[in-house]
């Protein structure tokens, strides 16, 4: 059976509120806030993550659902005349499957809609199981470096592909 990947919509908050918490548990390195700050935030913070993805927003988040569960997200957004693909994440039980594939070429189809021609992304130089999913997908390394600015700090790798 097929997960199912829809955009996000502003009532989904809730379930993109408990992934996101459950992701910062699984892989802290993976994304650019703490799971204290996560859980400290109000609903409205949620609210509005929610909005930005969704249809009206200025981003472009698609979700799988299992059910009535999200088993996997990430986001799109432009920047510096790229799409840059971001929050990316799979409940553990559903990777493997090539979800994550699925998502990030939904997040490929929007950026190439808005009119860009390469999709970029960050990844923290620990985190090699995401570099090589990144690179099953088509992503190469640029070979540039950013700091990653919380503990346990390190280097983000930027990692492209054309759309």
């Amino acid at each position: 059976m097929t997960i199912p990947v829809r955009r996000v919509r502003a009532d989904d908050w809730p379930a993109l509120r408990d992934l996101r918490l459950e992701a910062l548990e699984d892989t802290p390195i993976a994304f650019l806030e703490t799971l204290e700050a996560a859980r400290a935030a109000a609903d409205e913070v949620w609210q509005a993550r929610a909005a930005r993805g969704s249809v009206d927003g200025d981003a472009f988040q698609v979700m799988a659902w299992e059910e009535d569960r999200v088993v996997g997200t990430c986001v799109c957004f432009l920047r510096d005349e790229a799409a840059w693909l971001a929050a990316v994440y799979v409940a553990p039980a559903y990777r493997g499957q090539g979800l994550v594939g699925r998502l990030a070429q939904a997040c490929a189809e929007w950026g190439r809609e808005q009119g860009m021609g390469v999709l970029r992304l960050e990844v923290h130089e620990d985190n090699g199981r995401a570099q090589a999913a990144y690179a099953r997908l088509g992503f190469r390394d640029t070979g540039e470096r950013g700091p990653y600015p919380l503990p346990p700090y390190g280097l983000e790798v930027f990692m492209e592909r054309s759309l």
